[in-house]
């Protein structure tokens, strides 16, 4: 138990060590309703060689790719592959779905290399957050049951105004 704990620490910090990847990611607007479409932009940041770039769901216990497409594939599929560092900007405008919160994880792995092996990384992996959630809704107003109690309160209010007329004076 112990050498594994000390394997995940070890692990973790060798990720957090590698350098920042050559690309950017920015994802406008970062908070939608189901339905509305974001825009995913990759920006080259400049310097040598080229790239493959994945677009994962991050945090999750089985891989998922997202597709040039702007489907889910369970097997790695590269988003762009052989991308120079120093090429143009890409974007694509994008549903997200499943409606939820969609961590998106973009990995940058030397042209050819598995995305899925880790020891393959030459830079760490640039995270983002979509928020793809339903407006908060108010509480539904439900006249099947409103109804009789509205009836049930003028009924009163008209019994104590006619039956409390001979004490009013």
């Amino acid at each position: 138990m112990t050498l594994l704990l000390a394997l995940a620490l070890a692990a973790g910090g060798a990720e957090a060590a590698l350098p920042a990847p050559p690309f950017a990611l920015d994802v406008t607007p970062a908070r939608v309703t189901p339905g509305q479409p974001v825009t995913l932009r990759i920006t080259p940041l400049g310097g040598g060689g080229e790239f493959d770039l994945f677009l994962m769901w991050a945090l999750a216990a089985e891989a998922a790719f997202l597709t040039p497409e702007g489907g889910w594939s369970p097997r790695p599929v590269a988003f762009r592959a052989r991308v120079p560092a120093a090429g143009a900007p890409l974007s694509l405008r994008w549903v997200p779905g499943p409606p939820g919160d969609i961590p998106l994880a973009l990995v940058v792995v030397p042209a050819g290399a598995d995305p899925l092996a880790r020891f393959a990384w030459a830079f760490r992996p640039v995270l983002v957050e979509i928020r793809a959630r339903p407006p908060a809704a108010g509480a539904a107003l439900d006249v099947g049951t409103l109804a009789p109690l509205a009836l049930v309160t003028l009924l009163s209010c008209a019994v104590v105004l006619l039956a409390g007329r001979p004490f009013l004076g």
